[in-house]
């Protein structure tokens, strides 16, 4: 039976996006992060679309879970980054008792774009785990035919 190459590879592909998810969450990996923290910086790369209208670019990056604070966005006119860096620590401490997490959230993401934009006129909004970033494209320097004397 003829099996599509193209599909065999993206199965494979799936498989190994599974495989590494399931390593990045485990919990003996938390642990080396929380043992490592100091000189150990991981960072996820959150899902994004990137859609493109007439006018301008617009991003969408699934970045859960944080605050909007906590996120740094820049962007230049080819280039768009987006970077989260979070951590917490609650201790509890009673009688006989200590209790102490750690927790860390980071994300990464630079994106180049398709077209030149317009950095001063970006604007952006994070609401329900979601930023959305609004570019407005740079105009098109027109062609001028030049006749050759």
């Amino acid at each position: 039976m003829w099996r599509d190459p193209f599909e065999e590879m993206k199965r494979f592909q799936r498989e190994m996006n599974r495989f590494f998810n399931t390593f990045w969450e485990s919990s003996e990996f938390n642990r080396y992060l929380s043992e490592k923290r100091d000189d150990f910086h991981f960072f996820r790369e959150p899902l994004s679309d990137l859609r493109e209208t007439e006018k301008e670019l617009i991003a969408s990056i699934e970045i859960p879970g944080v605050e909007k604070d906590d996120i740094q966005l820049s962007v230049t006119e080819n280039t768009l980054s987006v970077k989260v860096e979070k951590k917490a620590e609650a201790k509890i401490q009673k009688e006989n008792y200590l209790r102490a997490e750690r927790s860390y959230k980071g994300f990464y993401r630079s994106i180049d774009l398709p077209c030149k934009i317009i950095p001063d006129q970006v604007k952006a909004s994070y609401k329900n785990g979601i930023l959305e970033i609004v570019m407005p494209k740079a105009e098109k320097k027109k062609m001028k035919k030049i006749k050759i004397e």
